[in-house]
């Protein structure tokens, strides 16, 4: 497959991974409206947006770079990041 394609699918399963699961767990919190519009927002929320949008630019650097093993152990490891932030933000948060 193409560099461009691969990188896009890519993005495509990053942003369906953190749809499903900030809708899911954060519904009763209003799910993506409340966890992109809060303001002021937790700092583990912050943590959270930091590395759904760091993981979605590894992801589309791999449009320049190429795809190798290095581009998915680095999207992967800030993908864990993201979903361990958000349970994190669900446990020590209060409701």
């Amino acid at each position: 497959m193409h560099k461009t394609s691969i990188s896009l699918v890519i993005v495509i399963a990053v942003i369906l991974i953190h749809f499903s699961y900030v809708d899911f767990r954060f519904r009763y919190r209003e799910g993506m409206g409340w966890f992109w519009m809060l303001n002021p927002a937790p700092p583990l929320m912050w943590v959270g947006r930091a590395t759904i949008v760091a993981t979605v630019i590894a992801a589309l650097s791999g449009i320049y770079f190429g795809v190798g093993e290095t581009l998915v152990i680095v999207v992967c490891g800030l993908m864990l990041l993201h979903i361990i932030s958000l349970i994190l933000l669900e446990v020590l948060e209060p409701r």
